[in-house]
């Protein structure tokens, strides 16, 4: 399979649009590493929503080059009742004609020849509702199918369920199965029990290895410099934010009481109601002057500010992949992380520490194993150790574009050895 003649369709159980630009920013970052791989990549976002959200219309756009076809499907509140299969299938008929007719309006387009306009791969992203869209288009053109899983909740459904039947009866077509971490691809054999599922890690934007850090981040051993803990998200309960202030607020006394500059706090991301408390936090623990609180800044700024820190923290409750983890490797952090899946799965010992299970077993377990692993981090910076640019040559082998295409084109080539059935079985139902 060269890559300039594959031709991949993506559907995404959700993608960014310009009312949310963040909502799964990273598949469209994967589609343009696939384009920039020489591959003719478009995408089918078909988002599942509740009954009464659903709009019929869809829209099509082409950005950079890449078709986008974007709409929702009607669903079933829990799987409470069967439908949410035949719901998909008959959204996806009318995306799957769209993104057809859309291709071959293109100035670039051979009209209706049939080699352009027909995929070679479908590639699902997360089963709900994403394999429903997949299987059908697949079969539609004759394609391969695969899947990545991207959602710790896929392994919540009852397995004796309407929604987890229908699901199955779909991933069992796809001949390539991928998930974004080892520990998720054992959970979902277990779960799923259709075999082994390969790990891909979630790529980082190539500029991203090249954004400068600041002349005196890197100076090995110098124990004068105030180093920076950072933490980028939405600053939801499930990150942790006010325990990774308590635990850099500990780590900030130890060193005055060093006598070394104390270490700051940068958090990147949130609203204005969701940095309040936290603010308050941070001044009631002392380190309100030590502290910088951004909220939601442009994505392409966000690189930049974290690469003017030293280490990076992801105390989450529960993540799969953790992209976030990727990029601050790709800007030369150190990271410390909770052993989910993906703290387990994107930090190596050269790389950061991943707290032992016991840190998740209370908050108070939690900030004292944060601080532990902090100071331990800390000291190996100020002793020489964490090289950053020992950390971004790692990160790129991990998980820079070329890993990733190469990872993917494995997983088109295992979905195409397993073509699933032709366009006269789209008629079947749930």
């Amino acid at each position: 399979m060269r890559s300039s003649d594959v031709h991949i369709v993506l559907t995404p159980s959700w993608y960014p649009d310009g009312n949310r630009p963040h909502n799964g920013s990273f598949f469209r970052d994967q589609a343009r590493m696939l384009q920039r791989g020489r591959m003719r990549v478009g995408v089918i976002a078909l988002e599942p929503v509740s009954f009464w959200q659903a709009r019929r219309e869809l829209t099509a756009d082409v950005e950079e080059g890449i078709v986008v076809v974007r709409g929702t499907v009607p669903t079933i509140p829990k799987g409470a009742l069967p439908g949410d299969r035949v719901a998909a299938r008959a959204v996806a008929a009318r995306a799957v004609r769209l993104y057809e007719e859309t291709i071959r309006n293109l100035p670039e387009s051979p009209g209706n020849g049939g080699a352009w306009v027909n995929p070679d791969v479908v590639h699902a992203h997360s089963v709900f509702t994403g394999i429903h869209v997949g299987r059908y288009a697949a079969e539609h053109w004759g394609a391969g199918l695969a899947i990545t899983e991207h959602r710790p909740s896929s392994t919540d459904r009852n397995v004796h369920g309407w929604r987890y039947r229908a699901l199955r009866r779909d991933l069992k077509r796809a001949g390539g199965r991928a998930v974004v971490s080892t520990p998720f691809a054992e959970a979902l054999r277990d779960y799923w029990r259709l075999g082994e599922w390969r790990s891909i890690a979630l790529p980082v934007n190539d500029e991203v290895f090249d954004v400068p850090r600041p002349a005196d981040q890197d100076r090995q051993g110098d124990s004068a410099r105030a180093l920076t803990v950072c933490h980028v998200s939405h600053l939801g309960r499930n990150k942790r934010p006010e325990e990774t202030i308590r635990a850099v607020a500990r780590l900030a006394r130890a060193d005055l009481a060093a006598g070394r500059e104390p270490t700051r706090l940068l958090l990147v991301g949130g609203e204005t109601h969701e940095i309040e408390p936290l603010r308050e936090l941070a001044r009631a623990e002392g380190i309100e002057q030590t502290s910088t609180f951004t909220g939601r800044v442009p994505h392409d700024e966000v690189g930049g500010l974290m690469a003017a820190s030293d280490v990076f923290v992801l105390a989450s409750e529960v993540e799969a992949g953790g992209t976030v983890l990727a990029e601050a490797q790709a800007l030369g952090l150190a990271c410390v992380a909770t052993p989910t899946w993906a703290g387990r799965f994107m930090v190596e010992p050269e790389t950061g520490l991943v707290l032992p299970a016991a840190a998740q077993a209370d908050d108070n377990a939690l900030v004292a194993s944060l601080t532990e692993a902090l100071t331990r981090v800390t000291d190996s910076i100020r002793a020489g150790g964490y090289c950053p640019e020992a950390i971004r040559a790692r990160a790129r082998q991990r998980f820079g574009e070329a890993t990733f295409v190469k990872a993917c084109r494995e997983l088109y080539e295992q979905a195409c050895g397993e073509i699933t059935g032709s366009a006269g079985s789209t008629g079947s139902t749930q």
